[in-house]
């Protein structure tokens, strides 16, 4: 099975249904695959931010979920409120730190 990630400001409870900001203006709450979570939050996130990864499983999101074809690559859009229980796990998230175990990774360090 493939998880989704969402990434939120740290502390942010998980309410029953989420539907964050994003679900009003834009249609659709925004996800990642794992490769592409530290990505998202340079680009949705200021610098410094402390954030949470909500690990999702695809199985337990009961509104349509459409890869739609961004600059990024095809990136997983829900389209509806996403429910609670699709929310299986939740632990700090730090881009900086995955950001320079890619880099490193990539220079052979």
């Amino acid at each position: 099975m493939r998880y989704l990630y969402h990434l939120v400001l740290h502390g942010t409870a998980v309410p029953p249904r989420y539907a964050p900001p994003s679900l009003a203006s834009e249609g659709f709450v925004h996800l990642s695959f794992a490769p592409a979570v530290a990505g998202s939050a340079v680009l949705y996130f200021p610098v410094g931010s402390v954030l949470d990864r909500w690990r999702i499983d695809p199985r337990r999101v009961d509104v349509p979920v459409v890869l739609a074809d961004t600059p990024r690559g095809p990136m997983p859009h829900a389209h509806g409120a996403l429910p609670a229980e699709c929310v299986v796990d939740v632990a700090r998230f730090d881009p900086a730190e995955v950001l320079l175990d890619e880099l490193t990774e990539e220079g052979g360090n």
